[in-house]
């Protein structure tokens, strides 16, 4: 019998997978898409046609104090390209370059260092302005701007909100919580406190159904609603290849430019299905640090798959379970979303509750299908709770031949950036 192979990347390495003759097999793959040609141009023009919103040049001005908020190293944003174009337009209005400095979004994720820091925002930067990483934890370093819909106090870390002018910089890909990442995401909650991390989280796990890549999900509309109170005077957003190169970039209105950015967005992650696979094999790529950001790729994959089918996740995992390794047992709950609905309405917030949320949304996947990790970084008594199986690397032809083998005639789709991706049924 003769066979077919693809290659798949699972961090720096890269496997071999054998496909037999005969098998229907559809692959997912970012849409090859022509990189912009000369990137910062591609930058100069979204900062000259702003959507919805004037030039930068014309909402700063001297004597102000303007903070420039960009994503941390889990993303993949070229924010050197975007602040050498961005920074000389701010001074060029007048604004001391004293009075300008960089925040790094953080979330709930770890700090970084000086050398990634320096890494991000390229070494000109690092060397001519104040870069911080923003904090969610030490209350001295945030202050309340108000309260969101459940009560909870909405706090921002301070030296942003002591800012007359906020500029968001990130990338818009397919998020878990809110439908695209980019846009509001990068102040609310990137900036702010822990426990508006864990409520942001929280309305994932109790949303019916999967949220990844639906642009006005109801997640979305509601931070985009708590950021006019906080304030985002300027977003840029970047859109990549596959082979992340720059695609795109908008720039503007924190709503009207991020939407214009999700259409361009769909051109490289959509995929639309003839039919529902029944074993899915789907790459962590490009996020491959840790489960809490690998685990991402399940999400449009379990939203399309046969009910009952397998799901296999070949991630890297390079730092482990990364910062919340209990989530597996949240993700092994029976009846979580009770759970949770009784802690948020006890008033419960921080990094638990923000845990438990993303467990719980997770825990709605192990109801459809059967899912099994292949990862040389993750043990598998670290996953046991969550129900997952496990595989070393080495076994990732086993693991996709014990899946296909299980089911008669099996219709298999490979996802080869999992975490960017965004199925869809042909309807």
């Amino acid at each position: 019998m003769s066979e077919q192979s693809i290659t798949l990347a699972c961090g720096a390495k890269q496997y071999s997978l054998r496909l037999r003759d005969g098998l229907s097999v559809q692959i997912a793959a970012p849409n090859h898409v022509q990189p912009a040609p000369d990137p910062r141009q591609c930058i100069r023009d979204a900062l000259d046609h702003p959507v919805g919103s004037a030039p930068i040049e014309k909402i700063v001005r001297a004597g102000q104090r303007v903070c420039v908020i960009v994503d941390d190293i889990t993303r993949l944003t070229p924010v050197p390209l975007i602040l050498q174009e961005l920074l000389p337009r701010i001074e060029g209005a007048g604004v001391a370059r004293s009075d300008i400095f960089i925040t790094v979004a953080l979330g709930s994720h770890r700090k970084m260092t000086d050398a990634e820091l320096e890494a991000k925002v390229g070494t000109q930067v690092w060397q001519s302005y104040r870069v911080l990483n923003s904090e969610f934890r030490d209350s001295a370093e945030l202050v309340e701007v108000g309260k969101s819909q459940l009560g909870t106090p909405i706090r921002v870390f301070r030296p942003a909100m002591e800012a007359d002018i906020r500029i968001g910089v990130g990338t818009i890909v397919p998020h878990g919580c809110m439908g695209w990442s980019g846009g509001a995401k990068i102040l609310y909650p990137g900036i702010t406190s822990g426990d508006i991390v864990s409520e942001f989280h929280s309305m994932q796990g109790l949303a019916d159904g999967v949220l990844f890549g639906k642009e006005d999900c109801s997640t979305r509309l509601a931070v985009e609603e708590w950021t006019r109170q906080i304030g985002l005077h300027f977003i840029i957003n970047t859109i990549l290849t596959g082979e992340m190169k720059l695609y795109r970039a908008v720039a503007g209105d924190y709503v009207k430019a991020h939407r214009a950015g999700v259409e361009f967005g769909k051109e490289v992650c959509g995929t639309t299905l003839d039919q529902r696979p029944d074993v899915i094999l789907a790459t962590a790529m490009p996020l491959t640090a840790d489960f809490w950001q690998c685990t991402k790729a399940l999400y449009s994959s379990s939203d399309v798959i046969q009910k009952g089918g397998s799901l296999l996740l070949l991630a890297a995992c390079e730092e482990g379970m990364g910062p919340h390794p209990e989530v597996s047992r949240y993700i092994g709950m029976e009846n979580g979303e009770d759970t949770l609905r009784r802690k948020i309405e006890q008033g419960e917030t921080g990094e638990e509750l923000l845990t438990m949320a993303v467990g719980v949304s997770m825990s709605k996947m192990n109801r459809s299908c059967r899912i099994s990790l292949i990862s040389d970084g993750i043990r598998p008594e670290e996953i046991a709770e969550a129900h997952y199986g496990w595989y070393p690397e080495c076994d990732l032809q086993r693991a996709f031949d014990e899946a296909v083998s299980a089911i008669k005639n099996p219709h298999v789709l490979i996802v080869t950036e999992g975490c960017e991706s965004v199925l869809t049924l042909r309807t």
